[in-house]
């Protein structure tokens, strides 16, 4: 039920922000830094401010659990998925709820902002992957490949494609304007539960209930590393801006910060008491947040 914001070059953490009542699910830096938002199975989206670890306001509209949350490169909006089928658009100044986007049969249990912030990505336990229009709140179109929960997506930095992982151990690219699939990488023995783009756009990184992360080429679907040091499941990865390191949360209650180039491990962060259900890099790649079932 915390999010504890930790200190990249020490390795200690700075802030434990207290204020959710339930698990915190999913969390994430604005992109100018200056706020964190995360969500919680609380029904609410807390904001945060991170240089003070100061509360800041609380969205709700929700009658079920958040999964994910995502800012627009802007930092005017965050986009939310529940349980409820539905994503929420917000105005972070005013907290206003803007547009609730309805398509989904089940839970969405991920979102993605393109960078020109001109559409959404939201993944679902219907095991379907939706894009959306951020304007209009219409919905462009419905990707369907998945046996399985889609639990995870991304988008590449020229908004072309999109990365999703899923409960039947693939890893799928599949291009946004046609909706087609381009690739399916496979190498994970468990569900995925998390993926992520290198920001310079030449990796993938996944991480999988097979207790790994795995390191792959974004523009040949090759595997170029495994990563191997938790010993549960892997539920969160993110690369830091400069996409030289990757973080990663588990259910065993560690983060882990790994050399995305030579795939080595840094420095475990140990100080939660339960799943590191997310994780996230500030811009300046000084500080990692991360949001846990205690």
């Amino acid at each position: 039920k915390t999010i504890k914001l930790w200190d990249t070059r020490i390795s200690n953490f700075q802030k434990i922000l207290v204020g959710h009542s339930g698990w915190v699910t999913a969390v994430a830096f604005s992109p100018d830094s200056k706020q964190i938002a995360s969500g919680s199975n609380d029904r609410t989206i807390k904001l945060w401010d991170t240089t003070t670890g100061d509360f800041r306001k609380t969205l709700v509209n929700y009658s079920s659990s958040i999964w994910a949350i995502a800012f627009s490169l802007d930092s005017k909006q965050i986009a939310s998925g529940s349980d409820d089928g539905t994503i929420k658009l917000w105005d972070i100044k005013t907290g206003d709820l803007q547009k609730t986007l309805i398509g989904h049969s089940s839970s969405v249990r991920a979102i993605a902002f393109s960078l020109d912030g001109i559409q959404i990505a939201s993944g679902s336990s219907d095991k379907t992957i939706k894009l959306w229009d951020t304007r209009t709140g219409d919905l462009q179109k419905t990707l369907v490949s998945y046996s399985g929960w889609v639990r995870t997506i991304a988008f590449s930095l020229d908004g072309k494609q999109i990365v999703s992982g899923s409960d039947h151990e693939t890893i799928k690219l599949w291009d946004t304007r046609t909706g087609d699939i381009q690739k399916t990488l496979v190498g994970h023995s468990g569900s995925v539960w998390t993926v992520a783009f290198s920001l310079d756009g030449k990796q993938i990184a996944s991480g999988s209930a097979d207790e790994t992360i795995k390191l792959w080429d974004a523009t040949t679907g090759d595997l170029q590393k495994t990563l191997v040091g938790h010993w549960s499941w892997v539920t969160a990865v993110a690369f830091s801006l400069d996409s030289k390191q990757i973080a990663s949360g588990s259910a065993d209650e560690t983060i882990k910060l790994w050399d995305a180039t030579t795939g080595d491990l840094q420095k475990t962060l140990v100080g939660h008491s339960g799943w590191v259900k997310a994780v996230a890099f500030s811009p300046d790649g000084k500080q990692i947040a991360s949001g846990s079932a205690d």
